[in-house]
Parts: C-alpha cells; sequence; structure tokens
C-alpha cells in the first residue's frame, strides 16, 4: 500500500503504548451492554415514545458501552454536559476542552430518563410523527435535527442496530413487556478478540513503508481497521475524508484523547488521507534512533509524529522553551 506523504513530506505517525486506554471496548462489552440495558431501554420507549433501538445504540456510542470513565463513575451514558440550567451533581473531564462539566446520576436510570426527556425538546418534535419501528428515519432524524455534528452519526446508529438486531426490542412484542430470554448473537459471543484470531488485520493488509521503516500490520482488539506500531506505540492510516471524530468512535477513543496523544496544533485541525494516527500516548524518547537532523519547513512537532515521540519530552530532552522554534540543520536528540 502506497502511503500519501503528507504537507512538509512528513508522514504524520500515531501510535499507542503498551498500557490499555480508558474508552476502549470490545464487543463483548457491547454485547454486556445489550444484555444489560435493553429491558430499561424497552421500559423508556412505553414512556416516551423513543425506539429502544435507537437509545440503546446511542447509549453504546456515547458511553464506550458503558466502560467509558462518565458512565462508570457518573453513570452518564449519553454524554450530556451541564448546562446552565443543571441542578444536579457534576463531573468534570477533558473533552473538546479541558475540565468540561458533565452531568452526573445517581443511577443509570436517570441517565436514560434524562437522555429521553432531551429528545422531547421542540427541536426534535418531528420525530414523534415516525414510526416506532422505523429506526433508520429516527436515526437520519437526530442527524437532521441536529444532534451530532459528525456527518455519518446516522450511518453509525444504523450500523450498529442493524450489526447487533436491536430493532427486534422496537417491535410489538416489546412493547407489551416480553423479556429478552437469551443471546441473538451466538455468532458474536466470543467477543472481537476471538475473532481477531480468526481473521487477524496483519494476515489479510499488506506492509506500508515509511523512511525505508517497513510496518506490518498488528492483531489489535479494538478496531478492524489495519493497525501498526512504531517505537513502541500503535497507529492508524486516516482514511480520505475522515475526522478526527470518525477515527475516535473506530478505535474506541475520544476526540480529546487522539488529539492529545497527537500534539495537534489547533482544534480546528484534522487528518487528511494518508496520514498516520495515534491512538494512544506516544513514547518519551526514540527507542532505535538517538538525533534527528532538521529539514527544511519541519517543525518540532512534525519529528515528534514520525518517531512516535511526544512534543513535551522532545522539548524537555533539548532543554527548548515553549516558544522555541526549530530551524534548518539543528540536532535534534530524540533520547
Amino acid at each position: 500500500m502506497r502511503i500519501t506523504i503528507l504537507r512538509k513530506n512528513i508522514l504524520f505517525v500515531f501510535l499507542m503504548c503498551n498500557a490499555i486506554v480508558y474508552a476502549q471496548y470490545t464487543e463483548k462489552d457491547i454485547l454486556n451492554y445489550i444484555e444489560s440495558y435493553h429491558s430499561l431501554a424497552v421500559r423508556k420507549m412505553k414512556d416516551y415514545s423513543i425506539p429502544a433501538s435507537i437509545t440503546l445504540a446511542q447509549g453504546i456510542l456515547e458511553s464506550a458501552a458503558g466502560t467509558s470513565d462518565l458512565a462508570k463513575e457518573a453513570n452518564n451514558h449519553f454524554g450530556i454536559k451541564c448546562h446552565s440550567d443543571w441542578k444536579g451533581k457534576t463531573f468534570h473531564k477533558d473533552d473538546d476542552q479541558k475540565h468540561e462539566c458533565f452531568r452526573s446520576y445517581p443511577s443509570v436510570e436517570q441517565s436514560f430518563d434524562d437522555h429521553s426527556a432531551f429528545l422531547k425538546k421542540e427541536r426534535y418534535a418531528d420525530l414523534y410523527n415516525l414510526k416506532i419501528t422505523d429506526y433508520k428515519s429516527w436515526a437520519k432524524g437526530l442527524k437532521k435535527c441536529g444532534y451530532a455534528t459528525d456527518p455519518h452519526y446516522a450511518d453509525r446508529l444504523i450500523d450498529l442496530i442493524e450489526r447487533y438486531e436491536l430493532n427486534d426490542y422496537d417491535t410489538e412484542d416489546y412493547k407489551k413487556g416480553n423479556r429478552f430470554t437469551g443471546s441473538k448473537h451466538p455468532d458474536k459471543e466470543k467477543g472481537i478478540n476471538d475473532r481477531a484470531q480468526i481473521e487477524p488485520a496483519a494476515q489479510i493488509q499488506t506492509v506500508i513503508k515509511s523512511r525505508d521503516v517497513e510496518f506490518k500490520p498488528v492483531n489489535y482488539p479494538y478496531t478492524q481497521r489495519p493497525v501498526y506500531i512504531n517505537n513502541n506505540v500503535y497507529f492508524i492510516i486516516a482514511k480520505r475524508d475522515e475526522t478526527f471524530y470518525d477515527i475516535a468512535v473506530d478505535v474506541q477513543l475520544t476526540i480529546g484523547q487522539l488529539r492529545k496523544f497527537n500534539d495537534v496544533p489547533y482544534l480546528s485541525y484534522e487528518p487528511v488521507e494518508g496520514e498516520i494516527v495515534y491512538i494512544s500516548k506516544k513514547a518519551n524518547q526514540s527507542d532505535k534512533t538517538s538525533e534527528h537532523l532538521v529539514k527544511r519547513g519541519e517543525t518540532l512537532r512534525d519529528i515528534a509524529q514520525i518517531y512516535a515521540c511526544s512534543e513535551k519530552a522532545l522539548r524537555k530532552i533539548n532543554a527548548l522553551t515553549k516558544d522555541d522554534v526549530v530551524k534548518e540543520g539543528d540536532k535534534i536528540k530524540l533520547k
């Protein structure tokens, strides 16, 4: 596979350490989430006339199948922020901005209730003209009403609903209160780790090259896309028109984590096709290379991306202040 050379002829790579990252989850987590909360979603469907499939899909997407810190510590499964009218407890965490305020609930059910009440706002009124079993129109309607800025949000909901047959919970049988009595997904029960052993990305993807170094795909349990490793950090290759939001959903991280891992220089920055995107914290030094000779147009961030080292660590190694700028011919120590 030929990789597009990025601006300034630097191939930006984003990798991950051996430690598991907070928001990652497996297919088994998704199945456990469905098993745990399908009855609650059906009850809320009867109370608020919102398809249970939509509630479950949004919960999985927003809470990383219940494994996010926000879900575990604040019972917030839908990522609802405080806003000016919130009088309850709060939970603060870095998101798009540092130390953002999110609502904290005494129970998961209250989070589901708050989510349902949120969708009762006037802006979503047209959704209630749709059939409760028409999950596709509901998903598209949520996007049209401005629930999310991601252009693929509706497709992501629909994909989750169809992949896990969540629309079964919207049928008349479930609205009458019939409970889920067994797995509808026996082929999925083994989870993503077992599937990766059967069809690992490393066996079906080609090798990529950067700086005359070959990177072979490695087994990685949290996404089906090819994942590579550089300087003991995992990375993926950005696809055409892909945003950090798209990648965050795909690799089960937050946008804030991706931006931090990649030393993103400004808020509106998005990756370009062929760019290497690290999916966990970069290393503090290079494992093989000791020094880098700065080329024309290179920035310290460019160099940090090449070697999967954090820009902050490189500044410390080279006694550079936050305002210092590297120039052509400088020698940058990497360890």
